[in-house]
């Protein structure tokens, strides 16, 4: 195995987490390590075809009460199996991660999550190798960087 000369990032169990793509600036994410991919709480989420590229349109309720209205390439569809053994097919677009300063492509389901705790969820494929969690604390990484795109 060959040693990264990076040096990786920490984040908390919690931290704030921006999507530029979306022109979402800040939402609070829990970071699961559990989940492989990344989820954010949609609702009236729409399909809509132009020009042969299907698009999907959708609210993204935050923790404030506060509406954002999005849209998005549609990426496909994912099977979801959630803590509780369900499988849910959820559609899934392609956007920009902002987190600690640095900006990265990852993949994010749309997903009704009103009854949990937190917007998004942050999986280990967008954490990558890039960040370790330290669960015991939140908000550690810095969130007034100039975004630097992240290698993969």
């Amino acid at each position: 195995m060959v040693a990264s000369n990076r040096k990786k990032g920490v984040v908390g169990w919690k931290e704030h987490a921006g999507l530029p793509s979306l022109k979402i600036k800040d939402v609070i994410a829990k970071i699961d390590t559990g989940a492989t991919l990344s989820s954010i709480h949609a609702s009236d989420i729409k399909i809509t075809s132009k020009a042969g590229v299907k698009y999907v349109s959708f609210n993204v309720m935050k923790r404030n009460n506060t509406v954002k209205k999005a849209k998005a390439p549609l990426s496909g569809y994912k099977r979801i199996r959630s803590s509780d053994g369900d499988v849910e097919k959820r559609p899934m677009i392609k956007t920009t991660l902002l987190l600690d300063g640095i900006e990265k492509e990852i993949e994010l389901t749309l997903a009704d999550r009103r009854l949990m705790d937190y917007t998004m969820l942050i999986g280990r494929k967008a954490l990558g190798r890039r960040w370790m969690v330290n669960p015991s604390v939140s908000f550690l990484a810095k969130t007034t960087d100039v975004p630097k795109k992240a290698k993969k």
